[in-house]
């Protein structure tokens, strides 16, 4: 009996001693890691006159969670400029809640309806300075809008990331128009809207969104879609694999096809809800494309 005892006491103190190292490695560790993680697409409906475009797409900065300071911002802008990128695109949730708010969406439009752990214009003085041939790029997350989608607008455009919404920018290169099609956040309507120069016709449409779950709604002759949204799952346990808190399962990270459309998506880089990472720690992802065969 004591025997068993002994090895029973000591068997819970190695779980304990095992959860606690855990924890203290997803808290103060992994959300420091900010990793440049490297993609190359092969995509549909696109011009191999636009072969080796280059793009940086960064999500979830979510502004003063867990480890993303100040000096994070500054970082992720000198990281981004370092891959000497064709296009940055920013896909949402740059803003972090200190608490959850459930009646924040009843207080009025263009006011401040939450507490952030960061203000918009710190966020912004932070991401100054992105610099990329064809330009950089923001959409507005799920967080954003539930803030305060005019203030992030007006800082963003203030230190000269264009935020578009609904709209698709053209930029020509070398002849060949890419199509950069910015979709509304999909929670904010339940919905995709298809701008009239969307067409069956046109090629090279790079859609950039905030949840990835718009892929289901989209025209089938997108090149790509650029999501992120779901953190990657924020913990992804060996064997069992990061848990679909906010989106389609098939969607959490990386790249994805779907009735034969294409989503990349990025597992961001700050936190919410629980200030932890595990297994997924934050990026700046680098997708390099070119046409499929």
């Amino acid at each position: 009996m004591r025997r068993f005892l002994k090895w029973a006491g000591v068997s819970i103190l190695a779980v304990v001693t095992l959860i606690t190292a855990t924890l203290a490695y997803a808290y103060f560790i992994e959300p420091k890691r900010l990793v440049t993680s490297e993609a190359e697409l092969a995509v549909p409906n696109f011009s191999a006159k636009l072969n080796g475009l280059k793009i940086v797409a960064i999500s979830d900065i979510h502004g003063g969670s867990n480890a993303v300071t100040e000096a994070k911002l500054r970082e992720i802008v000198a990281r981004a400029n370092e891959q000497r990128p064709d296009l940055i695109v920013l896909l949402g949730d740059y803003v972090s809640e200190r608490k959850f708010d459930r009646g924040a969406l009843n207080k009025p439009e263009g006011t401040d309806r939450t507490e952030l752990r960061m203000p918009v214009a710190t966020i912004a003085d932070g991401l100054a300075g992105f610099k990329a041939k064809y330009g950089t790029y923001a959409v507005i997350g799920n967080h954003d809008w539930w803030h305060n989608e005019a203030s992030i607008r007006r800082e963003f455009e203030r230190v000269g990331i264009n935020v578009i919404e609904n709209e698709v920018i053209p930029i020509d290169i070398g002849g060949e128009t890419l199509n950069l099609w910015a979709i509304e956040d999909l929670w904010k309507h339940r919905r995709v809207p298809v701008p009239e120069n969307i067409t069956a016709e046109t090629r090279n449409i790079i859609a950039i969104t905030h949840n990835p779950d718009s892929l289901l709604k989209v025209p089938g002759n997108i090149s790509l879609m650029l999501a992120g949204h779901s953190h990657g799952g924020q913990v992804s346990f060996p064997f069992f694999g990061p848990m679909a808190w906010v989106n389609d399962r098939r969607f959490m990270k990386g790249e994805a096809v779907a009735d034969g459309k294409h989503v990349f998506v990025t597992s961001g880089i700050g936190c919410t809800g629980p200030q932890i990472r595990f297994g997924v720690p934050p990026e700046i992802a680098v997708v390099t494309l070119r046409a499929a065969e």
